[in-house]
């Protein structure tokens, strides 16, 4: 499998026309607060009912868009850089609530999980010159979108229901190189968080954005098997008045942990990012060029952090 030796990269989708287009920049890291101008890559088009309203989830250089169909249940597994797509109405197991893509570097295989709805055992499909599935028992549970893979291992939010109105939540892992579940329990404050790769571990986030002052709490996995979580707050200082404002939303934060934000709603071709770093309290406008082109057209960019490009073969 070749992949690039390169530091992540951005990546942004758009439709134009009958086309769902893919582009890609490098991603800029450590930034000290000046800002800087970065020139986008053309990947090969899709067609245009390929979904992108809906954050979709990348794992080791493929996309897997969940879509068209009712409640996102007919994902389609890409790879951006080769132009290969799998629709995996064909292959996916009856009953399935959710799915999602992970990569095993032991087979060198793309691997898609289906969780069946209330269900107690899963599907894993291995995906290469011939099809394998196979049946992973785990206890029964809903899990959800805003998944996050990190060293093979992928984490979801999960929900036990004891009854109509009493569930507990947790977060899942299933680990695909092994083929394995467990569950992690969350602190009582993390709800309604979002999960990503900090810095090779299991990072959480909520951002508080009220009038008086505007907090990001933060929760890193410190040991899983122990359940145990470190907690940070983060204010951020005048800079977030300053040059970002309340017309913009955040896209994730990077694994190197910088903030990135960016504009609400349709963007004209002058697209721009924030990234904010909360160590040095800098923030840095990240001009993305080569939408120049589709200037008459009102663009709805979809914005993805730390990808990093893989010629594997589908």
């Amino acid at each position: 499998m070749a992949r690039s030796i390169t530091r992540p990269r951005l990546l942004f989708t758009f439709k134009v026309e009958d086309k769902l287009l893919i582009f890609s920049s490098t991603q800029p890291q450590n930034v000290g607060g000046d800002n800087c101008s970065l020139v986008a890559t053309r990947y090969k088009d899709f067609p245009k009912h390929f979904p992108t309203e809906n954050r979709d989830d990348l794992s080791n250089g493929l996309a897997c868009l969940h879509g068209p169909g009712r409640g996102r249940r007919v994902p389609i597994v890409c790879n951006p850089v080769t132009g290969e797509f799998i629709d995996l109405a064909k292959v996916k197991a009856a009953g399935t609530e959710r799915s999602y893509i992970g990569y095993d570097p032991i087979k060198k295989k793309c691997k898609v999980l289906f969780l069946t709805s209330y269900g107690r055992h899963s599907h894993v499909v291995t995906f290469g010159a011939k099809k394998q599935r196979s049946t992973i028992e785990c206890k029964r549970h809903t899990g959800q979108y805003g998944e996050i893979c990190i060293n093979a291992v992928l984490y979801y939010g999960a929900y036990f229901r004891k009854s109509k109105f009493d569930r507990k939540e947790y977060i899942a892992c299933y680990d695909f190189m092994f083929e394995k579940f467990s569950f992690i329990e969350r602190d009582w404050e993390m709800y309604s968080v979002s999960l990503f790769n900090y810095k090779g571990k299991l990072g959480a986030y909520k951002f508080d954005d009220n009038w008086a002052k505007k907090k990001l709490v933060l929760w890193v996995l410190e040991d899983a098997e122990k359940h145990k979580w470190s907690k940070s707050i983060f204010v951020l200082s005048h800079l977030y008045n300053e040059k970002i404002g309340h017309k913009c939303y955040i896209v994730g934060i990077t694994s190197a942990g910088e903030i990135v934000f960016m504009p609400v709603g349709h963007v004209n071709p002058n697209f721009h990012l924030f990234f904010y770093n909360m160590e040095r309290d800098t923030c840095t406008t990240v001009n993305i060029k080569r939408f120049e082109e589709f200037k008459h057209h009102s663009l709805h960019i979809t914005t993805y952090l730390d990808y990093v490009e893989n010629m594997m073969p589908l």
